[in-house]
């Protein structure tokens, strides 16, 4: 085992218990259905995290030549990987009643959750961009813009509409990168 390997399994096991949290709340919409109002506020958050989460998972992986292992890293690794996690736990109630409105959590919470998962990708990004041997493409700087404007106005926007228009667009930049690089685009 390589030494990336080594100190990617400490990231991987809090990576991989933050999709537990968003898929156990996602299971629980489920089980609760018909008692709650899910709405579609939470579940796409939900979504958007779990495909964020495995965007930064694949990251870190075609970063690794870049990433020094060291007691920095292990700490900057658990600082990021943490907040992934504690920005997960916000997304879903703690506690389920009858009558529920995941759209009124997703209303209280979002201002906790998406500062959160940006900065779970602002900070590496910054950092490994900053290290990089060449520039970005403008693609690549476009689609972080997108995404930057996006996970603002879903912030900043109290309108459900609005705020599904953002999770939605968040969506399918991943699903668009997904297709992309499954097929070596």
């Amino acid at each position: 085992m390589d030494a990336f390997n080594f100190a990617f399994t400490l990231f991987g096991l809090l990576l991989g218990f933050t999709l537990v949290e968003v898929l156990s709340g996602l299971a629980k919409t489920l089980q609760f259905h018909g008692r709650i109002r899910a709405g579609w506020l939470t579940p796409l958050l939900a979504i958007f995290v779990m495909l964020d989460v495995l965007s930064f998972w694949d990251g870190a992986w075609a970063a690794r030549a870049l990433i020094p292992v060291s007691y920095g890293t292990l700490l900057a690794g658990l600082v990021i990987t943490g907040v992934y996690y504690l920005a997960a736990s916000w997304i879903f109630p703690q506690s389920w009643e009858d009558g529920t409105d995941l759209d009124a959590h997703y209303l209280d919470h979002r201002r906790i959750v998406l500062p959160g998962i940006w900065a779970c990708n602002a900070i590496p990004f910054s950092l490994l961009a900053w290290q990089a041997a060449q520039p970005m493409s403008m693609s690549g700087i476009s689609l972080i813009g997108l995404y930057w404007v996006l996970v603002g106005t879903a912030f900043i926007s109290r309108s459900k509409v609005v705020n599904v228009v953002a999770l939605g667009g968040l969506i399918a930049v991943y699903l668009v990168n997904a297709f992309l690089s499954w097929n070596g685009g």
